[in-house]
């Protein structure tokens, strides 16, 4: 006997979506994982490898670029700066690697922007007292 649901299946997979998304946001700020930060960049051959890895920057960076809570301060002002120097380290190694290599070279990454911005902010946060170094 097979029960049908009255929710439509679009729905429900819309509402996992947004499940999936809330999770993500409430991602704690971590520092880059070591796979990420000595990535072979020498060997990247395709624009869509360079993508992938400007993406996961990115995605690492964005949880450290939340409000500080008192639920977060912890992880915010201890991993935060250290997330920002580790990218900008890979992405360092990636514009090195750019004048050997034609696939990176002129290459714009998002992750730069995000870096920087969140190394500014980081800076601010100890400025302004908000952590404590």
């Amino acid at each position: 006997m097979k029960i049908r649901s009255s929710i439509p299946s679009k729905v429900l997979f819309l509402l996992g979506c947004g499940a999936a998304l809330i999770a993500h946001a409430e991602e704690p700020c971590v520092q880059l994982p070591p796979s990420l930060q000595s990535v072979p960049v020498a060997n990247i051959s395709k624009a869509s490898e360079l993508q992938t890895i400007d993406e996961q920057l990115e995605a690492h960076l964005r949880r450290c670029m939340v409000d500080v809570k008192p639920q977060n301060t912890k992880a915010v002002c201890g991993n935060a700066r250290l997330a920002a120097e580790q990218a900008l380290r890979v992405i360092g190694r990636i514009d090195t690697a750019s004048r050997h290599n034609p696939v990176l070279a002129g290459a714009k990454l998002k992750s730069y922007k995000t870096a920087t911005a969140l190394l500014d902010r980081s800076k601010k946060l100890v400025a302004d007292r908000v952590c404590l170094q």
